[in-house]
């Protein structure tokens, strides 16, 4: 505050400095170039205790069908959370996997990322079918050396064991090693509808802990599978943001439980004769699915 004597008259003035002062702490910027280089870091230190998912196994249980999970999930939340909130709290069990591999052209150990989430303390993490497929058979001379999960709070752990898996709606739920470690897990909702408000939380590109917002803009039955061999799946379509990397990520109501998971975009093209890009479809596999392979 800032005292000025005019004529007889002693006149307080208010000087801003420019600076605004929150209640609470402010949100880091994320360093995306800094958490890939500790996850690789973390990664190297595991695959030299030789703990990874082994390939041959991988491959086996993806093959399985038929198997049902028991977690002690969460009880869903009916409290609606701010948007910042909610981040915060789907972040904490929000995780990034990684798979470890070797290329044809170099010594080094390479990592893909994809995302996913945890429903039970114990170390149980969901993602997508394709994500482990993706490691369990591994194309173009690359050599898959292991598969890892890494925690917003940097500590990262093997992947022991693929729980159970559905390839018709691209699920793969996956036991970690915690070494007894308490993981923050996320409620499941039962459904959604259409129309109902929901965020995506996944790391597109490298983007990590990218949040996005929109609405569910359809649930309908996806004709997928080979020409000779169609087959139809759940799909829930959404409007929020996501790309490569997103992956197996959670799609969350308003409240913090998960309705849905990231799996695939599709593009939807004027016409063969013009194929200028209209439209990006959003397909996310809906809760009711995932829980087709977990015991209620």
């Amino acid at each position: 505050m800032l005292k000025i004597k005019i004529g007889k008259y002693l006149v307080a003035i208010i000087v801003s400095s420019g600076i605004t002062v929150g209640k609470g702490k402010a949100q880091v910027f994320t360093n995306d170039v800094k958490i890939l280089t500790a996850y690789e870091h973390s990664v190297d230190s595991l695959l030299a205790s030789d703990g990874t998912l082994n390939i041959n196994l991988a491959q086996n249980q993806l093959k399985q069908r038929g198997s049902i999970v028991k977690i002690n999930g969460i009880k869903p939340s009916k409290r609606v959370l701010k948007a910042n909130d909610l981040y915060k709290l789907a972040k904490q069990a929000t995780v990034i996997t990684g798979c470890a591999y070797l290329c044809p052209k170099c010594d080094k150990v390479h990592l893909s990322e994809s995302s996913g989430y945890v429903i039970d303390s114990k170390g149980i993490v969901v993602t997508n079918y394709h994500v482990m497929a993706t490691y369990a058979f591994m194309k173009d001379g690359n050599k898959p050396k292991g598969f890892f999960v890494r925690l917003s709070d940097g500590k990262t752990y093997n992947v022991i064991s693929i729980l159970a898996s559905s390839k018709i709606d691209d699920l793969a739920i996956l036991q970690l090693d915690t070494k007894g470690d308490e993981l923050p897990a996320l409620p499941l909702a039962q459904r959604a509808e259409i129309g109902d408000q929901v965020y995506v939380l996944g790391h597109p590109k490298g983007m990590h802990y990218y949040f996005s917002q929109g609405f569910i803009n359809n649930k309908y039955m996806e004709q997928t599978g080979e020409p000779n061999n169609r087959i139809y799946r759940e799909m829930m379509a959404i409007s929020a943001d996501y790309a490569t990397g997103s992956s197996g990520g959670p799609v969350l109501d308003i409240y913090g439980n998960v309705v849905g998971t990231v799996s695939n975009t599709n593009m939807l093209l004027h016409s063969d004769m013009n194929p200028s890009v209209q439209m990006v479809v959003k397909n996310t596999v809906p809760v009711e699915s995932l829980w087709k392979i977990i015991e209620k």
